[in-house]
């Protein structure tokens, strides 16, 4: 299920971009997800949400990477 939801979402976002909005994945909404179900009218026992993504237009276009801790400090191999 993941393989396909992770492309579309990807491709959803950059169209987004494209025409000036931005996007964000929320999953922590997920937590409540059986009263997120019954507010939005979504038979719960039918679909899985995977989150939440909230559409608005951006401040600016120029978009860079996020600063993010280098690898050698979050990855370990054969140990925690």
């Amino acid at each position: 299920m993941w393989g396909s939801i992770v492309q579309a979402v990807w491709s959803f976002m950059l169209a987004l971009r494209e025409r000036g909005l931005g996007s964000i994945w929320a999953t922590v909404a997920i937590r409540r997800e059986r009263e997120i179900a019954e507010l939005l009218g979504i038979p719960y026992d039918q679909y899985t949400q995977i989150g939440m993504f909230p559409v608005a237009y951006t401040i600016g276009t120029e978009f860079k990477r996020a600063w993010r801790r280098p690898v050698s400090e979050v990855l370990t191999y054969n140990r925690f």
